[in-house]
């Protein structure tokens, strides 16, 4: 039996993709419109609060994997397959005469045990669409793969994707354990996850047993798609004219330390040869969220025989549209906790689900300044400045409470400053910054001051009626007194 593999003189020119959501990103704890939000804040962080010295490339998130199967052409080498992704939004557009086009240099490298290289390739992966803003706006997944033959042992494959127009940049790295295959014994291939399985027979770079196996590089899967694709090839089955036809199949899926979770049965196959392909999905919108690992095994019903092949994926599950509603409803106080009145949160307590509901959507549709509108501008501002104190002003990295420092608060009170005066520390005094708001009552200022070199700063001064005022603040900082 044959298989139509890629060759290594055959590499990518073009895109191959599909439009998938991406959903590589942790989704626990987020409410429905900071949903909404996330990538209007990517795409504002770097106002000019943030003091940027210099433009610099960007980098962008690569998808790799990478699946074993048996060289038939060369016995002494393994036929390994690479699989890449990475999102069709990261790349620079430029126009052509009928659309716009991006440019994708890759650069395939391959390390031994030893650090040694043993293979180095370069080639160009193009993306051409409608319109520019069909490229920035839509989630479109680019996924190719390469192929390659490597002796058994262990490597290190290193992509690095470039983009030409606009120079940014992704690379993904994975360690690779290439598999000696027996030339009799029963055994299966690594397992190729996919998005996708379907009829073709155009021999592409995809076609395998005439289908079309889509890989999925970063083996992150959701809900939403319901099913978790693979491909496997089983090598050596007895097929001598007496024996029995047939072999048997089995799909468990595992978690992470090898305990059952669920066993999606037998299948008894008649055999095709000495060779065959496994061609399945598995259902898995009854799983939770997580790490998982399937596992493939193979028996013989002539020899008894078993052989195994394993490989762990991620379950992403998308929250409900219920869950979101609660989660926000759990964090509005929080969130609005500087804007809203004590009588105001007073009463939202003593709503019941349904109430809070119709009043968070009451609480914002009386702030939007332009009700004519889809957008309502003012929670827009808010949850950025929110999401952007979080990021900058946070007491540890990952503990998200910078809306509760002095910086946080002011920051999300009144926006950016019209600048700011950064003094580091010295002999005499603590570190300590002004920020000056020039519109705010005819000019402003607030002074903050690290008092334990953590960079976590505390109010100390300001001139703004009703905050917290101390005239003596220069002293008491050069005195290090700021209590």
């Amino acid at each position: 039996m044959s298989f139509s593999h890629l060759t290594t003189d055959d590499p990518p020119t073009i895109e191959k993709g599909i439009e998938l959501k991406i959903c590589d990103f942790d989704m626990k704890g987020k409410n429905l419109f900071e949903w909404k939000m996330v990538i209007f804040f990517l795409c504002t962080l770097g106002v000019a609060f943030i003091q940027v010295r210099a433009k610099q490339p960007s980098s962008f998130r690569i998808g790799l994997d990478y699946a074993c199967f048996q060289n038939f052409e060369d016995t002494t080498q393994s036929y390994v397959e690479i699989y890449y992704s990475f999102n069709r939004k990261e790349l620079e557009f430029v126009p052509q005469a009928e659309g716009v086009l991006a440019t994708v240099l890759m650069q395939l490298t391959i390390l031994d045990e030893q650090g040694n290289q043993v293979e180095s390739r370069m080639w160009n992966t193009r993306s051409k669409v409608k319109s520019k803003k069909e490229a920035e706006t839509v989630d479109f997944m680019i996924v190719d793969q390469v192929a390659t033959s490597l002796p058994p042992g262990n490597f290190r494959i290193n992509l690095k994707a470039t983009d030409v127009n606009s120079m940014s940049s992704g690379e993904g790295s994975i360690d690779a354990k290439v598999k000696r295959f027996h030339p009799t014994k029963l055994e299966l291939s690594d397992v190729e996850f996919a998005f996708s399985i379907e009829g073709d027979t155009t021999g592409s770079r995809f076609t395998k047993a005439d289908r079309k196996i889509l890989p999925n590089p970063s083996r992150v899967f959701t809900h939403e798609g319901g099913m978790v694709y693979f491909y496997a090839e089983l090598y050596n089955l007895a097929c001598a004219p007496q024996a029995k036809p047939e072999y048997e199949l089995s799909f468990k899926v595992l978690d992470p330390s090898g305990k059952k979770v669920k066993d999606f049965g037998k299948q008894t196959k008649v055999k095709p040869g000495s060779s065959a392909v496994v061609i399945s999905g598995i259902n898995i919108s009854s799983l939770a969220g997580g790490e998982y690992v399937l596992q493939l095994e193979a028996k013989d019903l002539e020899t008894g025989k078993k052989t195994s092949s394993a490989k762990n994926f991620i379950l992403i599950r998308e929250p409900t549209q219920e869950e979101l509603l609660a989660e926000e409803i759990k964090r509005f106080k929080q969130d609005v906790v500087y804007i809203a009145s004590p009588g105001e949160l007073n009463m939202f307590d003593q709503l019941n689900f349904q109430g809070k509901r119709n009043f968070i959507e009451e609480f914002w549709r009386r702030r939007d300044p332009d009700p004519e509108t889809p957008e309502n501008e003012f929670k827009i501002e808010h949850y950025r400045r929110l999401r952007l104190a979080n990021l900058l002003f946070s007491r540890t990295q990952g503990s998200n409470d910078g809306w509760n420092t002095d910086m946080g608060r002011i920051y999300i009170l009144y926006g950016e400053p019209s600048e700011i005066e950064r003094h580091p520390s010295t002999r005499e005094a603590k570190p300590w910054e002004q920020w000056n708001y020039h519109e705010l009552e005819g000019g402003v200022y607030f002074i903050f001051v690290d008092e334990d070199g953590y960079g976590v700063y505390r109010l100390v001064h300001s001139t703004l009626k009703g905050e917290v005022q101390d005239r003596q603040w220069e002293e008491r900082i050069k005195s290090g007194l700021t209590d």
